[in-house]
Parts: structure tokens; sequence; C-alpha cells
């Protein structure tokens, strides 16, 4: 039987994974179905699944940048916050493996990228790397400031999920055209190690600026709600 620790770092593996699965997911296999708008949703769809099925049991972080903003927080310790960034790591690549297997070795993947992250001519778009910056650090702030304020005393309860799934929606729809999106090293990094080399030497940027966003959400959430800490769970 596994501990509780273990069942929260598996938790957030398997997470992750699903993450992986739905939302690059929805891009590789029906981009030209759904569209951009669609490949959002599948996104947002796929952090409320996960919210409701695993926040009792880890918290659904499945993402380096919320767990980083929740130890920021003191809502979490430095050893479960490395563990669970490892678990999503190791999770997304999971699901990265699963959808190069599926797509017999990226041969049947729709985008081209592998869903994966980029700038300029290895996304085959106008906007460069300043736009990244801008676009990860931002919106990962919007993201982790919305999971640490759901999170907060005195939020409605059973609402979170919802609310984080939404926000995660609303975040592609606006940042897909800039570079596909990340706003989570451990996406980034699942997608980027079967894209080819070019994705791979841009990756950097998305787990950079994406964790900078984070602490940017924790400084936000911090400045508006006081010297308010609870204890770590």
């Amino acid at each position: 039987m596994l501990d509780d620790d273990m069942k929260k770092y598996a938790a957030e593996a398997i997470g992750t994974m699903v993450l992986m699965l739905i939302g690059p997911g929805t891009a590789i296999f029906a981009i030209e179905a759904v569209g951009a708008p669609g490949i959002a949703l599948a996104f947002g769809f796929a952090l409320t699944i996960m919210a409701y099925t695993i926040g009792n049991i880890s918290g659904c972080h499945i993402n380096p940048a919320v767990t980083l903003s929740f130890l920021l927080a003191k809502k979490i310790d430095n050893k479960t916050a490395g563990f669970y960034m490892g678990a999503q790591v190791v999770g997304a690549i999971v699901g990265g493996l699963l959808l190069y297997i599926a797509t017999e070795g990226g041969d049947l993947d729709a985008t081209g990228v592998f869903a994966s992250n980029g700038w300029g001519d290895t996304l085959g778009t106008p906007f460069g790397l300043g736009s990244v910056i801008v676009v990860e650090i931002l919106f990962t702030a919007i993201l982790t400031f919305v999971v640490l304020g759901t999170t907060g005393e005195g939020y409605p309860v059973g609402f979170g999920g919802l609310v984080a799934g939404i926000a995660l929606a609303g975040i592609h729809m606006a940042t897909i055209p800039v570079d596909n999106t990340s706003v989570n090293p451990a996406r980034s990094i699942g997608a980027a190690l079967f894209a080819g080399t070019d994705h791979i030497q841009q990756v950097w940027a998305f787990v950079v600026f994406p964790l900078i966003g984070g602490a940017l959400g924790w400084a936000a959430h911090a400045f508006l709600n006081g010297n308010k800490v609870p204890p770590p769970s």
C-alpha cells in the first residue's frame, strides 16, 4: 500500500499525464476539427476533471508553476514541492510518449510540431521571444493567482476546480497564437522531447518564464491577502 505522500506524488504524475493526453492530445489528433478554441477548452476541461478527481489527494497542481506558488505561500513544504515537480515532469513525459506512440512516431501529428511550444520559425509564428516572455509571465501569474485564490479561506466550497479550469481555457484562447501556450513547464517539456531539436532548444523559456509568472501570481495573491499563512498541508 502507498503511504499518503506517495499517493500525492502518484496523483500529480497521473494528473499531469491526463492533462497532456487531453490538452496537447486534442491539438495533435483533432486541431482541424476543433481549432484553437476547442484546444483551449480541452485544456480547461482536463484541469477541471483532474481537480475534482485528485484534488482531495494532492490538491491537483499538475503544474510546477502552481506548485512554486503554493511553496511561496507556505501551503506546502520544500520536500513536497520538489517531489510534486518531479512527478509532474514524469507524468508529462509519459503522456507525451503515449501520444508519440499513438501518432506512429509523430507521423500522424496534425499540428506538425507535436503541439509543442516555441516562437518564430520554429513554430511558424510572427511572435518572437519578447512576446513569449511577456505572455508566459503574465498569463502564468493570472493562472496561479486564480488557483491560490480558489484555495483560500472563505472561497465558495466546490467551485475552485471549475474556476481554475475556466481560467486555463481563457488563457489558452488568448495565447495559443503566440506560442501554443505553455503556462506549465511540465507540459512544455513533455511535448518538446518528442517535437524535435528546435523545440528542445527553446523549451528553456517555457520553464523559466512560467516559473517567474508563478512567483508573480503568488506576490499578487499575497499583496491582496496580507500575511495570512495557513499551515503546510
